[in-house]
């Protein structure tokens, strides 16, 4: 701040007060802004309270500081000075009555603020003429001059908006009737107004931010003190798995098709699904006379697909269907061929058909083979936020076999199932007078195998369809 310079035996003249008083105002209203970051307004104290038992409205004292003109009007002997600084207006307690009426009401507590000039006193002053004599006032006729300008903030209360020109402290909703006002129908008009003192600021052990604080970024895979920022937990997380969950389609005896409404958590940018449909049934033996046998050819496995879905693309959730196995051949004086595994399907984007089911063979001579069922094809018919990675024909089914009926010396077996792997396999050859064995999940049920004089065996069920779905961050 700028000081004035004055000297021994100098004769002090009024300016020499005046400006030192102006520059001390400039210098507190400069550290006040700069400390606050702007022109105000700023206050402090002024709370408004009540007892909760009458109408009364108590505001208590308090300071308020905004930018003004320094003085538009003579400051002394000083001319009127139109600069603009921070000026601290100080308001007195005061306290307000509200008045009851039959209508909710709002009430306004504001304040404005003005420069004063106050203290007048007649002065005492040199004659120039008579150095015995002092003049009583500058014209020697008594009059009276203020001796103190005074920053002054008037607080006031109405039912109608503040003016333009004056500055919101509170508002009270008081309801109809009311017979006293509560601390809870107090509410601050103005949230730019108050700020925390400098001890009430963050302290450095354990501090509690509000808002939207920020940090820099630490570098991605720093394992250090430093503090995380959300880019930083959004970048360490890309790619790395959020959860894995598996479903599968209904049993080949229960039949039917499960149904999932398929959601991703928020986190997830990406997903991995795999889909598969379920494994045709094996081929059912029939019962054979003693110049006969039987096999069944084992069920193909289900279609395959594999495909990056990008969550974002896509609308959730999405309908995901599940079919059963296929059902093994149920066989009895006749023939029965395996039944095709049920469709897999990932909303109407992704499309995998079941297994074929494995087929019959009956008679005699050398050898009798039982065909095997084909597998399931895997079809996309939307690649809006597909990438596929993997798809295929599921593997097909093995055949039965049968041989030496003709020459008395038999020997045969059911066809195996076609496996999925590298996951889940089909059911395994049956020997003679055996059932067919069920597949795995999308693996076709094996054939059975019935000797000459032997009793119908049933074919292999098929395992059913079934989905993985792994979520990435």
């Amino acid at each position: 701040m700028d000081r004035v310079i004055v000297y021994p035996a100098q004769v002090i003249a009024d300016t020499d007060t005046l400006i030192a008083e102006r520059n001390t105002e400039r210098a507190i209203g400069q550290a006040i802004a700069m400390t606050m970051g702007g022109p105000g307004p700023f206050a402090s104290g002024l709370g408004a309270t009540c007892s909760g038992s009458d109408l009364v409205i108590n505001v208590a004292s308090g300071q308020i500081n905004e930018g003004a003109v320094a003085d538009s009007a003579a400051y002394g002997s000083l001319a009127a000075d139109s600069t603009v600084i921070i000026r601290q207006y100080t308001a007195a307690a005061t306290s307000f009555t509200l008045t009851s009426s039959t209508a909710a009401q709002t009430y306004y507590i504001y304040a404005t603020v003005a420069l004063t000039d106050t203290g007048t006193t007649m002065l005492r002053y040199l004659d120039a003429s008579d150095t015995t004599h002092t003049l009583s006032g500058v014209t020697d006729t008594g009059t009276t001059q203020p001796t103190e300008r005074t920053a002054v903030a008037t607080i006031a209360i109405s039912t109608s908006a503040p003016p333009a020109s004056a500055i919101a402290l509170w508002s009270i909703t008081l309801p109809a009737n009311a017979t006293a006002v509560t601390q809870s129908m107090i509410s601050l008009d103005n949230s730019n107004l108050f700020y925390p003192k400098i001890p009430a600021l963050a302290p450095k052990d354990s501090p509690t931010f509000t808002g939207s604080p920020t940090a820099p970024t630490p570098a991605s895979g720093d394992s250090s003190t430093l503090l995380a920022t959300t880019a930083f937990v959004t970048n360490w997380s890309a790619a790395n798995l959020l959860q894995c969950d598996t479903y599968e389609g209904p049993t080949a005896t229960a039949g039917g098709y499960s149904v999932i409404q398929l959601s991703m958590q928020s986190r997830t940018k990406f997903a991995i699904i795999e889909l598969s449909g379920g494994g045709g049934g094996g081929g059912g033996a029939p019962t054979c006379s003693s110049t006969q046998g039987g096999t069944g050819g084992g069920g193909g496995a289900g279609g395959y697909c594999r495909f990056r879905v990008d969550v974002s693309q896509l609308q959730w959730p999405v309908t995901a269907t599940l079919g059963p196995g296929g059902r093994g051949g149920q066989s009895a004086s006749t023939a029965m061929t395996g039944n095709a595994g049920g469709s897999a399907a990932f909303g109407s984007m992704v499309v995998v058909t079941g297994g074929f089911g494995g087929l019959v063979a009956q008679g005699g001579g050398v050898a009798i083979i039982g065909g095997a069922g084909a597998g399931g094809s895997a079809q996309v018919t939307s690649t809006t936020g597909i990438t596929v990675l993997n798809s295929g024909t599921g593997q097909s089914g093995f055949s039965g076999h049968v041989s030496g009926v003709s020459e008395n010396y038999f020997f045969g077996y059911g066809g195996a199932g076609g496996g999925r792997p590298p996951y889940y396999a089909g059911g395994w050859e049956s020997g003679s007078g055996e059932t067919g064995k069920p597949g795995d999940p999308g693996g076709g049920g094996s054939g059975s195998c019935v000797a000459p004089s032997g009793t119908y065996m049933n074919g292999g069920d098929g395992g059913p369809s079934w989905m993985t779905v792994t979520q990435y961050g």
